[in-house]
């Protein structure tokens, strides 16, 4: 039955400030949005209306290069170097995160014509191909071997499944897909983990050439990336949908490490990127062993009757998986009051969700913050949450710091321990067992990846500290251990 007009109701509280409807990049550019420019500033599009536009700046960041909130310029869609809309606009807000900041634009005297610039954008992707991507500079010879070798490798393990798995796919459970995916990866593991050495050692060669680095990443995506996103986990750090890499769920892909996808193919390549990322296991087994060594070697004395108490604090907590090797690896009189700091409501949520059947959970007492690793920069009331601390850690944070910032962010964390008490910080490293290929040519996850030179100068300002740099044992991640004297 109809409603007389009198009786229809609009929207209630804030979405009675109507705002035109916002279409999300890669669906509306199919999987190909155009880049945003502001002035020099370059953004990954992550939606658009008619009247602004959602963005991420990717990335090491400093502090000095993004413009501030309010600041006008010229913003620009690019597609292949083509401009394909340009016009004055205003960066409504800006939010500083783990892999860049998000950003906030909105047009101050123009419109987004969304149709034309889709079309436009659909043009531009069709006549460019991916020769504009090089930038006018060729990948070197012998990395275009590589990658031929590489995708080779993986493929040749793609026609098998094709061919022998593939006729008789559909009467396999999914439990037999599963056990098939792994008894494939693990027959690959040893010439799959020589690939990602020999990729690690080419990358790393040419990191510092920017003009040749965006030329190897664009050919690593067309020739290897391609084929390996149809696994869930390499699609996940590829696309990136929650708008950064590094995300708690890509790290649980590698804590789990279960066949994700619903093919053998999408299951086997998931698998392969799981032995890509064995660093991720790695630094997190030796980062809990680095605190419950420091608790053992100054607790062991404690009366056992009474107890000992730690505080620890987690920054860029995500899923916070080494609270349990933590305990597991401390006798019962040892007890730990951990604060977890995240940017991602959801990361936070997942920890006190699993933590609630942890064993051993009543030796940890948990508290979290919801907030950014900048807003820890500033003073403010959120600092006494985590002052007096014995040990402050951080294993997945500075790896996306400039030095400068780094060096800020960490001689913080120093100001937060107590005499006695531990900074740690973990970082990936540029060498041929850790992760510079799959990370960053792969799937475009752009890291600081530092020598050991490099993580004792974030410490360098920091009078009096004892510093100490040691890796785990893959040799893929370097842990900077800054000790205040007691």
């Amino acid at each position: 039955m109809s409603q007389s007009y009198e009786n229809l109701r609009g929207a209630a509280g804030r979405e009675r400030l109507f705002r035109p409807r916002r279409y999300k990049a890669a669906e509306l550019f199919a999987g190909a949005p155009p880049k945003l420019w502001f002035d020099e500033e370059e953004f990954a599009l992550q939606d658009i209306s008619v009247q602004g536009a959602g963005c991420i700046e990717r990335g090491p960041q400093t502090a000095d290069a993004v413009s501030e909130p309010g600041a006008t310029g010229l913003l620009r869609l690019t597609q292949h170097g083509r401009d394909l809309f340009r016009a004055a606009a205003r960066k409504a807000r800006v939010t500083p995160t783990r892999g860049g900041a998000v950003a906030g634009f909105e047009l101050t005297c123009d419109h987004f014509d969304l149709h034309r610039i889709v079309r436009d954008n659909a043009r531009a992707l069709a006549i460019s191909g991916a020769a504009d991507a090089d930038n006018g500079v060729t990948a070197p010879r012998e990395y275009r071997a590589f990658c031929a070798d590489a995708a080779a490798f993986v493929g040749d393990y793609l026609q098998r499944i094709d061919r022998f798995i593939g006729p008789i796919e559909a009467k396999l459970s999914p439990e037999e897909r599963d056990d098939i995916a792994r008894s494939l990866s693990e027959d690959a593991k040893d010439g799959w983990v020589a690939v990602l050495h020999e990729g690690n050692r080419l990358a790393a060669a040419s990191f510092h050439n920017k003009a040749q680095r965006i030329a190897m990443k664009a050919f690593t995506e067309r020739v290897v990336t391609q084929m390996l996103v149809e696994g869930p986990g390499w699609a996940r750090c590829y696309y990136k949908p929650a708008g950064y890499p590094g995300d708690f769920k890509i790290m649980n892909y590698g804590y789990e490490r279960r066949p994700e996808g619903k093919t053998v193919r999408e299951k086997f390549l998931h698998l392969l990127g799981m032995i890509a990322s064995d660093a991720i296991v790695s630094r997190m087994e030796t980062l809990a062993g680095l605190i419950s060594d420091y608790a053992l070697s100054r607790g062991a004395l404690a009366d056992a009757t009474k107890g000992v108490r730690y505080a620890i604090t987690s920054v860029g907590a995500g899923p916070a998986r080494e609270l349990d090797d933590i305990l597991a690896a401390t006798p019962s009189h040892i007890s730990w009051d951990a604060t977890l700091i995240d940017q991602e409501p959801a990361a936070l949520d997942y920890v006190y969700e699993r933590i609630a059947g942890m064993e051993g959970r009543e030796r940890l007492r948990l508290s979290a913050l919801n907030i950014s690793f900048r807003d820890m920069l500033t003073p403010s009331r959120d600092a006494e949450s985590f002052m007096d601390n014995d040990i402050i850690y951080s294993s997945g944070l500075v790896d996306y710091l400039n030095p400068l910032l780094a060096q800020r962010f960490v001689k913080r964390l120093y100001e937060y321990v107590k005499p006695g008490g531990q900074v740690i910080i973990g970082n990936v490293n540029e060498a041929p067992t850790g992760m510079i290929w799959p990370l960053e040519f792969v799937t475009d996850w752009s890291l600081y990846f530092r020598t050991e030179d490099e993580m004792r100068a974030i410490a360098r300002d920091i009078p009096g500290a004892v510093v100490s740099v040691i890796s785990d044992p893959m040799k893929a991640i370097h842990f900077l251990i800054v000790e205040k004297p007691a």
